[in-house]
């Protein structure tokens, strides 16, 4: 059965809990401190078995989905329920693709890495907070085929809320007063976390400065738990793995409608 968390939902704590497993329920419990049940352009659920106990969560933001499924999961009824729904993409795990039944045939894929650490050594930049108008520019400078930009005043809005939240961090480097590089949490919770928005300007590369911030940025997160960055190429995923990353597994996003 599928239920939706809202005002009459109690079971707050199992949610959390089964949230804890995977990097898609990290993402989906970040969303769920950042925005609560209550606004109109996000969702949460649950799937519950016979026995009352979770066995799939699910997150829709902005007609985005993030689903955490289980081996416990309904694969048909989890099915159904997103074949069904207002959507832009689904993502989850890639290694239930072939239990989940959707109709799209557009679909990207990648690794998930999980930070174990390492000796490697990284250049000693001086970390900043930058401007999140200067951030935003610098990801335009990068954007690409599999690195996607929001637009400004998206990316605005939701990264000023979960800073007033303190459920971002957003580190950069600084040269010469130009925002050279920069990376953020882009889902923070009390037991895991994900990085992201990695990006280093085109004439300020091979200097070390993503190596810096975003070992910098994992150190700093890994004594609340798991600590996790998404991949979409090869060479991404070799990047992050010298940092002491190791492959973890791999997320399927499927899109709808462009």
């Amino acid at each position: 059965m599928i239920k939706i968390i809202d005002s009459d939902f109690t079971a707050f704590e199992e949610f959390k809990e089964f949230c804890k497993r995977d990097s898609f329920g990290t993402r989906i419990y970040s969303h769920f401190l950042c925005y609560g049940y209550d606004l109109n352009f996000v969702d949460f659920w649950i799937q519950i078995d016979d026995n009352m106990c979770v066995t799939t969560a699910f997150c829709r933001l902005d007609g985005d989905f993030v689903v955490s499924l289980s081996d416990e999961s309904d694969f048909q009824e989890v099915s159904a329920f997103l074949e069904f729904q207002d959507k832009l993409s689904v993502t989850f795990d890639e290694r239930y693709c072939d239990s989940i039944k959707l109709s799209t045939s557009v679909k990207s894929a990648g690794d998930v890495l999980l930070y174990k650490g390492n000796d490697y050594q990284i250049k000693p930049y001086d970390i900043v907070t930058p401007r999140l108008k200067v951030y935003h520019e610098l990801l335009l400078t990068c954007e690409s085929d599999d690195f996607f930009v929001p637009q400004y005043m998206t990316f605005l809005s939701d990264v000023s809320r979960r800073q007033q939240r303190c459920l971002c961090d957003i580190y950069g480097i600084m040269s010469d007063d130009t925002l050279v590089s920069c990376a953020m949490t882009v889902s923070y919770t009390e037991f895991s976390t994900i990085l992201g928005a990695v990006a280093t300007h085109p004439e300020h590369r091979k200097h070390g400065y993503a190596g810096c911030i975003v070992k910098s940025l994992a150190e700093n997160c890994k004594n609340r738990g798991n600590v996790y960055i998404y991949t979409t190429v090869e060479r991404n995923t070799r990047f992050y793995e010298s940092l002491g990353f190791i492959v973890n597994g791999r997320w399927i996003k499927y899109t709808y409608g462009g």
